[in-house]
């Protein structure tokens, strides 16, 4: 009987997938994550708090990619707004890039909260990390 009963108990470990998350554990990776998407040259965090998660990897690219594209989208229009004629008109489309960026750090912030691995759009297939 003791055979059987040690048998049972050593099975009840075996078979099972990893461990599920804690919801103090779950509350932390999605504020670490947000913090990526809020304050983009904080992409790093998931990747340092988290390295062998793929959720975390997955919000850490998509929020560098928006940092990219925003450094890159501000100094292309920063250099066009000095051109005299056309000046105001680049300003403007600035504003509206800096909106769309906006948005998209908004649509990742849900997808985080949501726990979904949705790709932004545009810029969402840029892959930094593997």
């Amino acid at each position: 009987m003791k055979e059987e009963n040690r048998s049972e108990e050593e099975n009840k470990g075996e078979g099972k997938g990893p461990e599920p998350k804690k919801p103090e554990d779950v509350f932390k990776m999605k504020l670490v994550c947000s913090l990526a998407y809020i304050f983009g040259i904080l992409f790093f965090l998931p990747l340092i708090m988290y390295p062998d998660d793929d959720f975390a990897r997955f919000h850490a690219n998509q929020s560098l990619a928006i940092l990219l594209v925003v450094i890159v989208g501000e100094i292309i229009f920063g250099v066009l707004s000095v051109i005299p004629a056309v000046g105001v008109v680049f300003k403007a489309l600035c504003g509206v890039f800096g909106l769309i960026m906006l948005v998209f750090c908004i649509f990742g912030i849900v997808g985080v909260v949501k726990e979904e691995k949705n790709e932004l759009p545009f810029i969402g297939k840029i892959k930094l990390f593997k």
